[in-house]
């Protein structure tokens, strides 16, 4: 009779490769498939609208909410002298609380520099 201790047998050590290959996998698809977005130039906060929000536009022209004007990585007056080079229909961020006189006087402005026509870019509720 063999009174010695019984000893469990060993399990065998599972291999954890698979799930890092899986891991680092998910990873690189997730990266590689978000959508990385510059910053605004300005901080705006677009006015509420019934409809569906629109897709950001990076060739929009930014308005602040005191009249600053940003487009193509340059602010001010250079930003209206930028868009000299641009066909076809302006997406505008207007900020909400932009005077509309300053909105409309900013118009003929955009006509002068040959913006053909403006599409205002508005938020959902």
């Amino acid at each position: 009779m063999d009174f010695s201790p019984v000893t469990p047998p060993r399990r065998a050590a599972e291999n954890i490769v698979p799930m890092i290959n899986v891991v680092f996998l998910l990873l690189i698809f997730f990266l590689m498939s978000a959508q990385i977005a510059p910053p605004d130039p300005i901080d705006v906060t677009v006015p509420d609208s019934t409809s569906e929000a629109a897709p950001l536009d990076p060739n929009a022209l930014y308005v602040g909410a005191d009249g600053t004007l940003a487009y193509a990585g340059v602010t001010g007056d250079a930003a209206l002298a930028a868009l000299s080079g641009h066909v076809g229909v302006l997406p505008l961020r207007a900020d909400a609380a932009l005077p509309a006189a300053k909105l409309v006087a900013l118009l003929p402005k955009l006509a002068a520099a040959g913006v053909d026509g403006v599409e205002l870019i508005t938020g959902a509720k």
